[in-house]
């Protein structure tokens, strides 16, 4: 294999190959990444952790047709320091690929690509057009509650399903929160989560990144897999066959109490407080009274913090503490100018909704401190 490319889209497309790849042992050959030359203008790069694969193409002169895997990461390291916009990747023997740019060269092991894991890009399922924007929407304000890798109580992914005849709902909790979007069921219609599928976190962040720049996607759904495809790269992930827990006996039906405030006054205040917080001392409480929003934290090693905010709120005196962390992520996801405050007492948490958009929940359970 012989190849002459640009590097600044080599690196682009070794940039997202290469955070598929796996990076916590496992075969070596999947912290590798697959490079086929086709034709005479075509390089196709893909990767895999055996849950998760990508497949992308890009413009490449290809002298000479072949195939060879290496590094992801080291080419990676190795393209960004060329010295040059023309790169040349070559094949040699003894297991080498030598990377040449102007005068600099460079020469990785190869593994071949015989080796390499089969991946299945399920190229017979039935594909369906969506809005990028709208995906973005979905996974955007519902990511920062999926549960860390090391949580072992909480599913690791975002639930997606179908609620009643007319709304599809993804939902992330990590036990302490949970947050969800709902959309009509038409934006994904074509798609049949008649019992609701689970997006794995990595997935999720992929595809992200993948249809950050992008218009228009497709998707397609198997009972295991889910399929996007962009014009130059395709994703396949794995599903998840974990039971996301029935989370609406957390959510109040009724919350009778509420209030709205401006969402960038709250969020800047919020992160001012949040100034004395540790990760001993991490909460922020918030008394509502008539009239007024008080904000506190307090670091018994530091000191204390304090805000205030004028709300439009004629009810009863009501006191909560949260993780300050998780009310500034609640927050941040927000469009509109204006959050809605709602609760039923302080053994219920809180939600915070898009005063222009009822699609949005963010329930955090209270502290105790």
């Amino acid at each position: 294999m012989k190849i002459v490319t640009n590097k600044g889209t080599l690196s682009q497309v070794l940039q997202k190959v290469q955070a598929i790849t796996e990076k916590k042992g496992g075969m070596p050959i999947t912290a590798h990444a697959l490079l086929r030359a086709t034709g005479d203008k075509a390089l196709e790069i893909s990767a895999t952790d055996m849950e998760l694969s990508m497949r992308t193409h890009m413009d490449a002169d290809v002298v000479t047709p072949g195939q060879t895997t290496v590094s992801a990461r080291k080419l990676l390291e190795v393209v960004r320091e060329l010295p040059r916009e023309e790169v040349t990747l070559e094949c040699e023997p003894n297991s080498r690929i030598l990377i040449q740019s102007g005068r600099a060269l460079f020469r990785l092991s190869t593994i071949p690509a015989e080796d390499f894991p089969e991946m299945k890009f399920h190229e017979d399922m039935e594909l369906f057009n969506f809005e990028a924007a709208t995906i973005r929407k979905c996974f955007g304000k519902t990511m920062y509650g999926i549960p860390p890798e090391n949580d072992p109580f909480s599913v690791g992914g975002v639930y997606c399903h179908p609620v009643g005849e007319e709304l599809l709902r993804f939902i992330a909790s990590d036990g302490h929160r949970l947050t969800y979007y709902e959309l009509p069921r038409e934006s994904f219609s074509g798609l049949h989560m008649n019992h609701g599928i689970v997006i794995p976190r990595k997935a999720v962040q992929e595809i992200l990144k993948v249809i950050e720049k992008e218009e228009n996607i497709s998707l397609g759904l198997s009972e295991k897999h889910l399929l996007l495809k962009t014009d130059d790269t395709v994703l396949s992930m794995l599903l998840l066959e974990e039971e996301f827990p029935d989370y609406r006996v957390i959510i109040p039906d009724e919350r009778p109490f509420s209030f709205l405030v401006n969402r960038d006054d709250l969020y800047a205040a919020v992160k001012r407080v949040s100034v004395l917080t540790s990760t001993k001392w991490r909460y922020v409480r918030l008394i509502v009274s008539p009239g007024m929003l008080h904000l506190e934290a307090e670091n018994f090693e530091l000191g204390n913090a304090s805000d205030e905010l004028d709300i439009d709120y004629e009810g009863d005196d009501f006191s909560v503490a949260f993780n300050v962390r998780y009310v500034m992520e609640a927050i941040q996801v927000i469009d509109s100018p204006q959050v809605r405050f709602e609760w039923v007492d302080s053994f219920h948490g809180g939600v915070f909704r898009d005063a222009e958009d009822p699609g949005y929940v963010g329930l955090i359970m209270p502290m105790v401190v």
